[in-house]
């Protein structure tokens, strides 16, 4: 069983959370288990301008992960302060990404510096599955989400979503049993021991264990006395505040059931402990082209689908159907190019097009549509929500079959058939689209019932245009 370890390092309120991390880092180096420590930016400076160069220094032997610039909040006053995906929601698709990009980016710059390492994986945080927040970390060179949108939490087969890629798996946490007062130390180990056997005997392919460190100090988030309650309208910071603590001996006990159950698992033959870097080692894209050839027999694929689909390459890889958009309106728009570059693109950031079409476009001027399609493209860099066609406005699914076929039909053919196809691709399990309907981003946290995000439900089904298996 594969055993990924993994850290939300995000407490800049209390320096003890510091000491915290540095004990569990050096377990985890002591037995020889890696882990992945996803450090907020102000995190990071926070442990800098504590001079915990110390700390530093002990989470360097293990992955450096990311988990956000400031942990629910963005600070800029040039914004209005709101709740980040109550932001997203209410911006649309370009704005959002313009402000999350900015904001992150000096977080992820700062973690780089200060730990001396990119980091590629980005631990789920407060944009939970939006996808607006995949992307905008995809810009800034994030490869790896880790632990997946709802459609996809515990399936531990990867997958790519936003252009990212998806590892999840089942999971446990110490904080399930930490803080019980029915439990003595040595029962709380045992529990988490019982769990976690229980995954290795029942045949679990890849086990997630995600904790806070600052949940060995406290039982109060660290938040809570500073903003939880209303997400925005912080305290200056010189009126931030600790949440009360437990005494070192709690601490220390606490922290030893860590050390105890490392040793535990560290000596089970069956476990192999995973980073998320490893996986993107293993699979991080490069370009890649398509032959004519290929691309034909890719359009097939997708005319015996019928509707925008994932197609498998004949190196046994996959292309999405974004990214099969971007290959077919190459290839149209660039009739004497000989190799078809696969790209990365997203998909529709507006509600595609729906209206009945069932004609045939002529020829030339089907191939003059995808020219200024192309050129579009290229500007936007995902999947057109309406293409203009010289027999009407179509929605991309509509369009894209209607490449597939042009890419078919007998090279003297003189019409391309036009008719409505579903606008959204097929899903990889039957209930996709519901799940993601029924979860909003951040449900988990502050909020709760207080605010709908009906615009970012529709992108994250939308941006299904972007799956396909990794």
């Amino acid at each position: 069983m594969q055993v990924v370890f993994s850290f939300d390092t995000e407490d800049y309120v209390d320096p003890v959370s510091n000491d915290a991390l540095k004990t569990l880092a050096e377990s985890h180096t002591a037995h020889g288990v890696p882990a992945c420590f996803g450090l907020v930016g102000e995190k990071a400076r926070f442990l800098r301008n504590c001079g915990r160069l110390d700390v530093i220094e002990a989470v360097c032997r293990h992955e450096v992960g990311y988990h956000s610039a400031h942990h629910f909040m963005q600070p800029d006053n040039e914004y209005e302060q709101v709740f980040t995906p109550e932001h997203m929601e209410c911006e649309s698709w370009d704005r959002a990404l313009t402000r999350l990009v900015a904001e992150e980016a000096r977080g992820l710059h700062d973690v780089a510096e200060i730990f001396g390492t990119r980091p590629v994986t980005w631990l789920r945080t407060y944009g939970d599955w939006a996808p607006q927040y995949l992307t905008a970390l995809e810009r800034l060179g994030i490869g790896v989400y880790a632990y997946g949108p709802p459609f996809h939490i515990v399936d531990p087969q990867p997958i790519w979503y936003c252009n990212q890629l998806v590892i999840a798996n089942p999971r446990m946490s110490y904080e399930s049993n930490l803080h019980r007062t029915d439990l003595t130390a040595e029962e709380k180990l045992d529990e988490q021991k019982r769990v976690f056997l229980s995954h290795l005997e029942s045949g679990t392919e890849r086990l997630g264990i995600v904790t806070h460190p600052t949940r060995f100090i406290s039982d109060i988030w660290w938040e809570e006395p500073n903003w939880w309650n209303g997400i925005v309208d912080a305290p200056p910071r010189e009126h931030w505040v600790a949440p009360p603590r437990f005494g070192p001996e709690k601490i220390r006990e606490l922290l030893w059931i860590v050390d105890e159950f490392l040793c535990f698992v560290s000596g089970l033959a069956e476990v192999e402990p995973m980073t998320f870097r490893q996986f993107w080692d293993e699979r991080e894209p490069t370009q890649s082209w398509c032959s004519r050839r290929e691309v034909r027999a890719l359009a097939k694929q997708c005319l015996e689908a019928n509707r925008p689909c994932v197609v498998k390459r004949d190196s046994g890889t996959f292309l999405s159907p974004a990214e099969l958009f971007g290959v077919l309106l190459f290839a149209l728009a660039n009739p004497d190019a000989e190799d078809v570059p696969v790209r990365k693109l997203i998909g529709p950031t507006e509600e595609p097009h729906v209206g009945e079409i069932d004609r045939g476009a002529p020829m030339d001027a089907f191939l003059a549509d995808c020219q200024r399609a192309e050129l579009c493209l290229r500007d936007s860099g995902r999947v057109p929500h309406r293409v203009e066609m010289c027999v009407g406005a179509v929605g991309p699914g509509s369009f894209l079959l209607a490449m597939a076929a042009a890419l078919s039909v007998d090279p003297a053919a003189n019409a391309v058939p036009v008719h409505t196809i579903d606008n959204l691709p097929a899903p990889m399990h039957e209930n996709d689209y519901e799940t993601l309907a029924s979860r909003p981003p951040c449900c988990y946290i502050q909020k709760r019932g207080e605010f709908a995000f009906p615009r970012t439900i529709r992108y994250g089904q939308l941006q299904y245009w972007t799956v396909k298996p990794a």
